[in-house]
């Protein structure tokens, strides 16, 4: 038996922080590259509903980037944005963060605050962690789920400069009779002013809803025809996936994409 001591490639600190935005508390997890950053700092992976993708995400890039050149996973500073709650999922805040529009019929309770979520990830957290860490600010990432890959879309079209690399798992196009579709001519007409390339992962399980699988393939065939040296679209259906198994089963692609596009 080996007497070797297990030796670490990151550490992990928690933050408490209540927005001025809208006072919500959150639970803030980062995972740190314990080798120093490159001379242009780590990239970075923000991951929404920290709570119950944060580990997920956090372990794929541990184990990854210890082999780096065989993998094609750069170490990276991932941060989960999560919520003062036990459970994996806060349904009311995650309404409410995600979504882009008010919907009066939603009974789960208030939605339409993406607009101060966003503001909450660029004006508090965001400034925050490149303090504290090493942070390539011309490789960050905005990782979402579901209602989280709405929001990560909603960034991507209301605010592009925010990341450069924009994660959309099973993403709730459907949303408020799929208002989101409304954003991509106007972000498609500016896209030429953009100074940064902009990459888009766009994913979704062959086992989900019918109208998942055509929503996000109809947005993919939208943007599509705009893939430039601005835009780069990858789009992904996960054989035998379904909405749940969806984001375990492709984080390895995604970290890929994020590393070598």
């Amino acid at each position: 038996m080996s007497n070797s001591t297990y030796q670490p490639n990151s550490s992990t600190e928690s933050w408490s922080i209540t927005s001025k935005v809208d006072q919500t508390q959150y639970e803030i997890v980062i995972s740190k590259p314990l080798p120093p950053p490159p001379p242009t700092g780590y990239p970075v992976i923000y991951v929404l509903d920290g709570n119950a993708f944060f580990q997920t995400v956090q372990d794929a890039v541990r184990l990854q980037a210890r082999k780096s050149e065989k993998t094609g996973v750069s170490p990276a500073v991932v941060v989960g944005v999560g919520y003062a709650t036990d459970q994996d999922f806060d349904t009311a805040n995650r309404l409410y963060h995600f979504t882009p529009t008010s919907r009066r019929s939603i009974d789960a309770g208030k939605s339409g605050g993406a607009k101060n979520f966003l503001a909450f990830i660029e004006e508090e957290l965001k400034p925050q962690i490149e303090k504290t860490f090493s942070i390539n600010v011309l490789h960050q990432t905005l990782f979402g789920h579901s209602l989280g890959g709405l929001f990560a879309l909603y960034t991507l079209f209301i605010k592009a400069t925010a990341f450069q690399y924009y994660i959309a798992i099973s993403p709730s196009i459907w949303w408020d009779n799929r208002y989101i579709l409304t954003r991509v001519e106007p972000f498609m007409t500016n896209l030429h002013k953009q100074k940064n390339r902009l990459n888009l992962f766009l994913a979704v399980g062959s086992r989900e809803t019918d109208f998942m699988i055509s929503d996000s393939s109809e947005l993919f065939h939208t943007l599509f025809p705009a893939t430039s040296s601005n835009l780069n679209v990858t789009y992904y259906k996960a054989d035998e996936e379904n909405h749940i198994s969806m984001v375990p089963s492709v984080v390895s692609r995604v970290l890929r994409f994020i590393s070598n596009s």
